[in-house]
């Protein structure tokens, strides 16, 4: 794996050591459980929405009460 290195002098092209390299795996998984969580916290919020939306229903409201609400 290579890095750019842009200098005043110009760029070059260098190999990264492998702490570079396993900071960047790291930060890959961690990016990738960062995007799971946030999914799934919408996910949740969805559902709770949708749970509540069902709840003012059942107690009688209708459609256009329920959307005021919100």
């Amino acid at each position: 794996m290579k890095k750019l290195l842009v200098t005043p002098e110009g760029t070059s092209e260098l190999d990264l050591t492998s702490q570079e390299i396993a900071q960047r795996e790291q930060d890959s998984i961690q990016a990738e459980a960062d995007k799971l969580a946030r999914e799934e916290k919408i996910a949740q919020e969805k559902a709770r929405k949708e749970s509540a939306i069902a709840k003012l229903k059942a107690l009688g409201l209708t459609e256009e009460e329920v959307k005021s609400i919100l």
